[in-house]
């Protein structure tokens, strides 16, 4: 998904300084999983994610307007830290800055409905997790009613900065010799998920390209919008990233693998209605 101005970049400092946990009080059960040794973590003792909370059902603040992290990755990466008997901690960071800042040290592991791709893998090494598509929501008093990429030609269009569904647009429909090219699409991108769906809910654009989980969601939220794809599009898996050979790298592994076999990855799925996305239908 993302890259950002001078003062979006300091927003997401004090963020990533204040954090918001979606960890519960007490310690954490004791470990199943070998942790990370404590000086591989930005907190002794703690796992610490960094995530754009703007992507429900995946992860987003609850209730709104507080600082309480919750979503499907919230609860995929605070059971797998139970396993590894760590604390948990989720800090809020625009998507666009979420690589960079990991790179800098201030979160172990980021996760953030972030696509699988050589691009991302060549900043990053990446643990898949869930697989998801790409899907148009639209107004559903609407007219238009895309199903597949090459309707938007010619039509207004909002994504998340920094996205593969903006990457999608500008290389795969408006570059030269592609489908939109005499014909292009009116992308506008905007810091969060949640602003380019109102661009949509206002009338500003006719679509808002996002992952197909978040589509789904958004429609199960609000009656005016509706899921114009029959089905997602460009399937493909998300991963946890995580530093280039990070000594938490085989520790996230295994703890993973442990709440696939203990039952408790399935179990997330079904609770956020995700069933669709198992890693294991990759």
């Amino acid at each position: 998904m993302k890259l950002r101005t001078a003062l979006a970049l300091a927003a997401s400092v004090f963020l990533a300084a204040c954090g918001s946990s979606s960890g519960t009080s007490g310690p954490p059960p004791a470990a199943t999983v070998s942790p990370p040794p404590d000086s591989e973590l930005v907190t002794p003792g703690t796992l610490t994610m960094g995530s754009d909370m703007s992507y429900a059902p995946q992860e987003f603040f609850d209730p709104p307007g507080s600082q309480t992290a919750a979503g499907f990755d919230i609860d995929v990466a605070k059971a797998m830290a139970d396993k590894m008997g760590l604390k948990f901690t989720a800090v809020n960071q625009g998507f666009d800055g979420l690589i960079p800042a990991l790179d800098t040290k201030k979160f172990d592991i980021i996760m953030s409905a972030l696509t699988v791709k050589p691009d991302r893998q060549a900043k990053i090494d990446m643990v898949p997790y869930f697989v998801g598509g790409q899907s148009f929501v639209v107004k559903k008093a609407g007219s238009f009613k895309p199903a597949k990429l090459e309707d938007l030609c010619g039509h207004k269009v909002a994504v998340q900065n920094g996205t593969t569904e903006l990457d999608t647009v500008n290389d795969d429909l408006n570059a030269a010799g592609k489908p939109c090219a005499s014909n292009k699409v009116d992308i506008q991108s905007f810091p969060t998920d949640t602003e380019a769906l109102a661009q949509l809910k206002k009338d500003a654009v006719e679509v808002h390209y996002t992952d197909s989980p978040v589509a789904s969601y958004e429609a199960s939220k609000d009656s005016s919008v509706v899921v114009s794809t029959s089905a997602p599009f460009a399937v493909a898996p998300e991963g946890i990233g995580l530093r280039k050979s990070s000594p938490i790298l085989d520790p996230i592994k295994k703890a993973f693998q442990a709440i696939r076999d203990d039952g408790t990855y399935k179990k997330l799925l079904d609770k956020w209605s995700l069933a669709d996305g198992d890693i294991s239908k990759a």
